[in-house]
């Protein structure tokens, strides 16, 4: 069932949601198990030095194990007026879960960011959007742990995450029971049948600006804001020097456009009103 998107009025209203989610590159990528490190406080402070150069605020998907081990970055997101919610607790797919695992995922997730903002969380994102055609059950397990809206799903198909034909504007998805929960996807660009995927990670980092311009632009025409994401260590360049032993194609997808992506998403913060998902939604008038 799509929600009504109401195009907004007020002109310094945010229009298009930027969005981070707080993990750790190497624990996330490489070793689920591999403690949480402090290069999530260096990256994370980054991205709150560009946002306030350019007088954003954003909402942040934290994961549980960072909120756990580095609470002082939670804490710093509440103190300069960002949006606190929740990446899982671990980096492991939810796909692979089985239910009875999903709930301790998410409960852990939802209570560990919690403590550390100290104030309630009620959005979700999957750790790689790991909500899949195969495990659209977990959206009930989202809805009965307290989360009121999800941005998991990716609306389109691509070679390891999405759904493809998913509808691409917000929605709630009626769950077994009658239970609703407000699903938020993250930007694709409609070209006629295509979907040409410009929400963030590799695609930001690699696609043209004045293609991504354009899609902010399109997508705003069809009525419906565009949410945005990044990670604390795409603003790190240098951080894939000291691993040696990377796979080379890990190395390259990961670290294709990270020596600019910095200047380039400052560039685009200033381009369009963006700002975090709470107050997008609410400017739209989702309900």
């Amino acid at each position: 069932m799509a929600a009504a998107c109401v195009r907004p009025t007020d002109p310094t209203a945010p229009r298009h949601a930027f969005t981070v989610d707080v993990e750790d590159w190497y624990q996330s990528c490489i070793d689920f198990d591999a403690p949480i490190s402090d290069r999530v406080v260096r990256n994370t402070n980054r991205i709150l030095e560009m946002l306030s150069r350019t007088n954003v605020r954003g909402t942040f998907f934290v994961q549980g194990m960072v909120a756990e081990a580095l609470p002082r970055v939670v804490e710093a997101l509440v103190r300069e007026g960002h949006e606190v919610q929740s990446h899982g607790y671990s980096h492991r797919p939810l796909n692979r879960m089985s239910r009875a695992a999903l709930r301790d995922e998410l409960e852990r997730a939802k209570k560990t960011v919690e403590d550390a903002a100290g104030m309630s969380v009620t959005a979700f994102r999957a750790q790689d959007f790991s909500v899949l055609k195969s495990n659209l059950w977990a959206l009930e397990t989202i809805a009965e742990v307290g989360f009121e809206i999800d941005s998991s799903i990716f609306p389109m198909q691509s070679p390891r995450y999405g759904i493809g034909g998913w509808t691409l504007a917000p929605h709630h998805v009626i769950l077994n029971g009658g239970a609703r929960l407000l699903e938020v996807p993250v930007a694709i660009w409609a070209r006629g049948p295509l979907r040409v995927p410009v929400a963030g990670g590799g695609y930001f980092r690699v696609l043209p600006e004045p293609v991504l311009e354009r899609a902010i632009r399109s997508i705003d025409a069809a009525g419906r804001p565009a949410v945005i994401y990044c990670h604390p260590y795409e603003f790190a360049p240098q951080e894939l020097a000291g691993y040696a032993n990377l796979p080379w194609k890990l190395r390259v997808s990961q670290g294709l456009g990270r020596s600019r992506f910095e200047a380039r998403m400052t560039r685009f913060l200033r381009s369009a009103p963006f700002g975090p998902l709470r107050d997008v939604l609410d400017a739209w008038s989702v309900r």
